[in-house]
C-alpha cells in the first residue's frame, strides 16, 4: 500500500499564513522520511483558514526539500484557468523535478464573488467545460492537437 498526504496549509488560531506555509513544507520533509509516496497540496480561494491557494509554488518548494517523495496539486481548480497554462506550468515542474510532479484537477466554486474575480474571461457565460479543458490538457500533454486548436 502507498501512502500519500493531502496539505491544506490550515492557518491556525494565533499563527499567520508563512507559519502555515512552512508547515506545510515541513510536512513534505517529514511525509518523505517517514515514507510516503506522495504530498498533494490544495488549492483553496477567500478562504481565511487557508494559506495553500497556488498549489504549483509549494510543489517547486516541496520538491526542491525533498529528494523522492512525488509531489502534486490536489487540486488545481481548473474552471479558474486556461487548460494550456496550466498545462505549461505543470509541464515546467515536471521538467524540473523529472517523474516526481503529478497534476491532480478537480472544479469547485468559492461563492459568486470568488468565481467572477478568478474568471478566465469574466464577460463570458459561465459554463461547465471541465471535460473540454480536461481533454485539452491532455492534448497539450500529448501533443496531440485537433483542428480546432490550429
Amino acid at each position: 500500500m502507498k501512502y500519500s498526504l493531502v496539505e491544506l496549509a490550515p492557518v491556525t488560531p494565533g499563527h499567520t499564513k508563512h507559519e502555515a506555509l512552512t508547515r506545510a513544507l515541513d510536512a513534505a520533509v517529514e511525509a518523505e522520511q517517514l515514507g510516503y509516496h506522495r504530498i498533494w497540496f490544495a488549492e483553496h480561494h477567500n478562504a481565511t483558514g487557508y494559506a495553500s491557494q497556488v498549489p504549483e509554488q509549494l510543489i517547486a518548494l516541496a520538491a526542491e526539500r525533498t529528494d523522492h517523495i512525488r509531489v502534486g496539486s490536489g487540486a488545481v481548480l481548473l474552471n479558474h484557468y486556461s487548460p494550456y497554462s496550466v498545462a505549461e506550468r505543470f509541464l515546467q515542474l515536471e521538467a524540473l523535478f523529472p517523474r516526481r510532479v503529478d497534476l491532480g484537477l478537480g472544479r469547485a466554486t468559492g461563492g459568486p464573488v470568488v468565481d467572477a474575480a478568478l474568471q478566465r474571461d469574466r464577460s463570458a457565460q459561465r459554463r461547465d467545460d471541465y471535460g473540454d479543458q480536461v481533454q485539452e490538457i491532455l492534448a497539450y500533454y500529448h501533443r496531440a492537437f485537433g483542428e480546432k486548436h490550429l
